[in-house]
Order: C-alpha cells, then sequence, then structure tokens
C-alpha cells in the first residue's frame, strides 16, 4: 500500500460528499433566487471533475507500476458474466417499459410521478440538450464510479477485510457519495452500488458494471425527460 491510495480514499469518501453537499446546496439557493445554472453547464463539469479524478487514479497506478488488471480490466467471461448480462438486460428492459408506460399516463399521474422526485427535479433534463449532456455524464459515470468505486475501492478494502465487507462497505461509501441527494437517495444509489459491486464479483471483471452503470443512467435519464419534457 502506498500513501497515495490513502489519500485518494479520503478524497473519495470524505472530500467528494462534502463538496456535493456544498455544491448542491448552493445550487438550491440560486434556484430559490430564480437564476439557477443551466443544467447542461452542471452536468458538463461534473463529467469534467470525475475524468480529472480518473486521470489522476490511472497515472499514479501507472506511475506505481500496478497491473490494472487489480482495478478489474480483465477480460469478462463465464457463466457469472452471463448471469448478469442476464439480470442487466432484465433491468435496462423494465426502464424500457417505464419509459413507454409514462406516454399513457394523464397528467395527474405525471404530476405525482414529478413530486416524488423531490428537489432533485431541478437537476433532471427537461430539453433535449439537457438531455444529451445528460447521457454524456451517463457515460462519464459508469466508466469512472465503477473504476474508483468497485475497482479501486474494493481493491484497497481487499487488503483488510474480506471480499464480501468489501462488497459492503465499498456500496455505503458508494451511497454516501450521493448523500446530497437526502438520505433516501443515499439508500438508493447505495443499493445500486451494491448491485453493481455484485456485477463485478460474478463477472470477475470491471467491463460488465462499466456497460451496465452508463446504460441505466442513460435509460434513467431518458425515462425522465419523457416525465419532465410534457
Amino acid at each position: 500500500m502506498h500513501a497515495f491510495d490513502l489519500l485518494f480514499l479520503f478524497l473519495v469518501i470524505v472530500v467528494q460528499p462534502i463538496y456535493g453537499a456544498f455544491s448542491y446546496r448552493k445550487f438550491m439557493q440560486q434556484v430559490a433566487a430564480g437564476n439557477a445554472p443551466d443544467r447542461a453547464l452542471i452536468y458538463r463539469d461534473t463529467a469534467i471533475a470525475e475524468w480529472a479524478a480518473l486521470l489522476v487514479l490511472v497515472v499514479a497506478w501507472y506511475w506505481l507500476g500496478r497491473p490494472f488488471a487489480d482495478l478489474g480490466f480483465v477480460l469478462a467471461g463465464g457463466p457469472g458474466f452471463f448471469a448478469g448480462v442476464g439480470l442487466l438486460a432484465v433491468a435496462c428492459l423494465y426502464l424500457y417499459r417505464m419509459q413507454r408506460k409514462l406516454r399513457s399516463m394523464t397528467t395527474e399521474e405525471r404530476q405525482v410521478q414529478v413530486e416524488a422526485l423531490g428537489d432533485l427535479v431541478h437537476f433532471l433534463p427537461r430539453t433535449r440538450r439537457h438531455l444529451a449532456h445528460f447521457t454524456g455524464l451517463s457515460v462519464t459515470a459508469g466508466i469512472v464510479e465503477e473504476v474508483v468505486y468497485r475497482g479501486f475501492v474494493i481493491w484497497l478494502l481487499g487488503n483488510f477485510v474480506p471480499l464480501w465487507a468489501a462488497v459492503i462497505i465499498s456500496s455505503v461509501f458508494f451511497g454516501l457519495g450521493h448523500s446530497y441527494q437526502g438520505l433516501e437517495g443515499a439508500l438508493r444509489t447505495g443499493a445500486a452500488g451494491l448491485a453493481f459491486a455484485v456485477l463485478y464479483v460474478v463477472s470477475g471483471s470491471i467491463w460488465l458494471p462499466i456497460i451496465g452503470h452508463a446504460l441505466i443512467d442513460i435509460l434513467q435519464g431518458r425515462l425522465v425527460f419523457e416525465l419532465l419534457r410534457r
């Protein structure tokens, strides 16, 4: 283990959640004042920050002479991989069917769904320009967050605790990273992180969680866009 590992972990599980909460509060104050920044710019800036974090990790990993296989960059295969593909296909099909179902909802039913989003609705895509940038952010999140939380964090924790514990703890960290969404949002994203961690373990590769994370975020973005644009 190197000092970099502890420093990077500190940035992921302490600095990032605090910065996220601060940024969220500032954004909501701007919303209340009627001058909230463009969503597309928020998506772009978030993607840039995530890619910068991944670049730091990759450069340090290479400099320390570590194999990228330790971050999960290996070829996937075997029964676990195909089982994961099947589960991921079911999840994507469900989100696709939900999007189609939205088109037949009444205005009142849509309003109920919008209210359920709470303050998070101010962050979500409403126009096709927003959706295009959100799709880019979804791909970014799929790559960066999986490499960081599933690849790096599970690898690091695996030096101290059993694999099953590393999976659970990394999922808790993932939920805390989204704690600006409130308790329900943190629990929801923590559960999603657990699902991606299981995909990582059963497939033996980071590629399936990356693809799954990106696809689900993209489909959720389109689902919300379909809800809010009308």
